[in-house]
């Protein structure tokens, strides 16, 4: 076969591949922040919350974590380090995927397949993890979660909220008023309090716990 030949059929081989490869990172429907939130009757806070961040490669490989928490905080399965416990690929329809992840209590090997369609992500689990527990869910609608210049951010919502130095209430004279943002850091191993950043006036960034309940953001 001639060399003229040989580039002839290879070409279009190319430009499939590039053609897949532009697809997948032109379009990245996957990822994003993904959220689902239900609630109970009357209930002050969500009964259950269900938040997954995925990344999109241009090769169309996905990772990204997941954070369960339900039983109205009771049960908690997600990492506050934001360790990735999902990985899986996109299928060539773009719209498809299967990931394995596993559960922050241990049970390993789950499989579920994810689709995307517009501000949707639908979670379905095809295989359980195995061993040690995990709570679910095992299919639930997601939808996106919109970026704005708050993310990462809590407005406070109590007239006065203190600002303590350690994850326990002391007598402080630091505090912050209604409408004003902190930036959330890490939570206490209680679920009480949230290690916070507040930008002052003067421009000086400093690190403080906050109660979670002067942020309305109590697991």
């Amino acid at each position: 076969m001639s060399m003229r030949r040989c580039a002839t059929l290879f070409m279009p081989l190319v430009g499939i591949l590039l053609f897949h490869s532009m697809s997948w990172a032109a379009d990245a429907k996957f990822s994003g922040d993904w959220e689902y939130v239900e609630r109970v009757a009357g209930a002050t806070k969500p009964y259950l919350t269900f938040e997954i961040k995925l990344h999109e490669a241009r090769d169309g490989t996905v990772t990204g974590s997941y954070c369960f928490i339900t039983e109205n905080g009771n049960r908690i399965d997600c990492d506050v380090d934001g360790t990735e416990n999902i990985s899986g690929h996109v299928q060539q329809d773009g719209r498809h995927a299967e990931v394995r992840f596993y559960s922050f209590f241990g049970a390993k090997d789950g499989f579920a397949d994810l689709t995307s369609y517009d501000d949707t992500l639908t979670w379905k689990v095809t295989q359980n993890p195995k061993g040690d527990f995990f709570y679910g869910p095992y299919s639930v609608n997601l939808t996106q979660k919109r970026a704005d210049a708050r993310q990462g951010q809590r407005k406070v919502v109590v007239d006065k909220a203190f600002l303590y130095p350690t994850s326990s209430e002391t007598k402080v004279k630091t505090y912050v008023v209604k409408g004003e943002y902190v930036r959330l850091i890490t939570i206490s191993d209680d679920l009480k309090f949230w290690k916070i950043s507040y930008s002052e006036k003067n421009g000086v960034t400093i690190e403080r716990w906050i109660d979670c309940s002067a942020i309305n953001f109590c697991p």
